[in-house]
């Protein structure tokens, strides 16, 4: 049986919620990874071998329902993706670039999509703040306006508000477009409702 308080990587004890421990996440996150398909790659690489060959190789149209679902499934990567870096990690858009640099700024640990599991669903919020004093804040940063959008964010607001309420350790709290004009009183003013209160903010 899977004990769910051990990292299964190195053995140490974790957080139930979380699949790696705090150390073991920030490793894997920093493994590079095919941008295509996000398997493991070699250092110095971007593309994993079969892509590679597709990209360099000749580029072969397959004319198969496998090749046009692969394409499309590329096309949503590099549409919702983005090209966006921070600390060699890739991030999906150019607001949450500016979350982690207003979190480096203030010195917040923090952990870029932590796989998590509620419940029986596994989860990835946008970012884990970890404030060393047992306390955890989630993080969700919801940039699109349109209808259907707005019913998967509600969904996903339930989610973590459940979450917080059985497990006191726990607080969320969201940021959108708007914020992003100025991070430092807004986004600050939402830390400090949770157990991460600062005075000042950068």
């Amino acid at each position: 049986m899977i004990d769910k308080a051990i990292c299964p990587i190195c053995g140490k004890p974790k957080k139930p919620w979380f699949a790696l421990c705090w150390e073991c996440t920030e490793k894997e996150k920093q493994k590079p990874k095919c941008e295509v398909c996000g398997t493991e790659v070699p250092e110095g690489h971007t593309l994993c071998r079969p892509h590679w060959k597709e990209k360099f190789e000749g580029k072969k149209q397959l004319q198969s329902i496998e090749y046009v679902k692969n394409k499309k499934e590329v096309e949503f990567k590099e549409k919702f993706e983005g090209k966006y870096y921070f600390n060699s990690q890739r991030v999906k858009s150019k607001s949450e670039l500016l979350i982690c640099y207003f979190f480096t700024a203030n010195n917040i640990n923090f952990q870029y999509e932590p796989a998590m599991r509620l419940g029986d669903n596994d989860i990835r919020p946008d970012f884990v703040i970890d404030d060393h004093k047992g306390n955890y804040i989630i993080l969700e940063h919801f940039g699109l306006n349109d209808s259907s959008y707005k019913i998967k964010q509600e969904i996903k607001e339930r989610e973590y508000q459940k979450l917080c309420a059985q497990e006191s350790c726990f607080s969320f709290i969201s940021t959108n477009e708007e914020d992003m004009h100025n991070l430092k009183d807004r986004l600050g003013k939402k830390l400090n409702e949770t157990p991460l209160k600062r005075v000042l903010w950068k």
